[in-house]
């Protein structure tokens, strides 16, 4: 009977270990408008059809709150701006905005962070 219950146990941690190493491969693959395979950061800006502060507003617009980080950057090998914001709700989002044509391309909560 005890060796039942562990083998289930073991089983259910398993399966639980499996499904957290195929979920964590899902994440969204983006595709922007602006390639930037084997370019270099410093090229970035001029690359940018938009500016930092028109995607930080995009985001605004269509999702009320304020602004707390902004970046652009490489993201599957397309340019984007990163942009963080705090809701109304007082939730932290992330977002990512093409950096040329300002479409919010994917929007998650803020990952926790320990410190």
């Amino acid at each position: 009977m005890v060796e039942r219950k562990s083998a289930a146990k073991l089983g259910a941690l398993v399966l639980a270990m499996v499904l957290a190493v195929a979920l964590s491969g899902c994440q969204k693959r983006i595709k922007g408008t602006i390639p930037v395979k084997g370019q270099q950061e410093v090229a970035f800006a001029q690359m940018a059809k938009i500016s930092l502060p028109d995607a930080v507003n995009i985001v605004l617009h269509n999702y009320p709150g304020k602004a707390i980080k902004a970046e652009l950057m490489n993201w599957d090998d397309y340019l984007v701006y990163k942009v963080e914001i705090v809701t109304t709700e007082n939730t932290v989002m992330d977002f990512t905005v093409d950096a040329g044509s300002g479409n919010i391309l994917n929007t998650a909560p803020e990952k926790v962070k320990k410190h």
